[in-house]
């Protein structure tokens, strides 16, 4: 790890998974004897891009839910200064995953977001606006007539 961010210092995209603990110095998850949180944080100093994959990562989900004991954080409220593109869902969706990382590669910058970060070209509609449904719904006003 130390190797390659040295190598490719300020070229390197750093993918992150999941929210990090922040109580108590981040001791809520240690790796080898470090934080996560110093891991993190040492890892994002020199990278090109950060893609926080899944709802925890991008919005902290429900372990940054009150009480929050852990003080799980998502990453965007951790680093500042570098590009940090937001890939929600539990799961995200695979193809969503690789569209950002070739994005990344192909043209050597991020893509656009949105006002919460995340890719626009996957996240510019909601599933209702490509509905089948959706003619029937604006036909009655909103009324709700999609049988669940």
């Amino acid at each position: 790890l130390q190797a390659t961010m040295e190598k490719y210092k300020g070229e390197y995209l750093m993918l992150v998974e999941g929210s990090v603990p922040t109580e108590e110095d981040g001791i809520y998850c240690c790796i080898a004897g470090r934080t996560a949180l110093d891991i993190m944080k040492e890892a994002a100093a020199n990278a090109k891009a950060i893609v926080a994959w899944g709802s925890c990562a991008s919005n902290g989900c429900i372990q940054a839910a009150n009480p929050n004991p852990t003080g799980a954080t998502p990453i965007h409220k951790l680093i500042s200064g570098t590009p940090i593109i937001n890939v929600p869902g539990c799961p995200p969706i695979a193809e969503v995953m690789a569209g950002t990382i070739v994005h990344l590669l192909a043209f050597d910058r991020i893509p656009q977001l949105d006002g919460l970060g995340r890719p626009q070209a996957f996240y510019s509609r909601r599933v209702h606006d490509t509905c089948y449904r959706r003619p029937n719904y604006d036909s009655t006003n909103g009324k709700r007539i999609c049988p669940s």
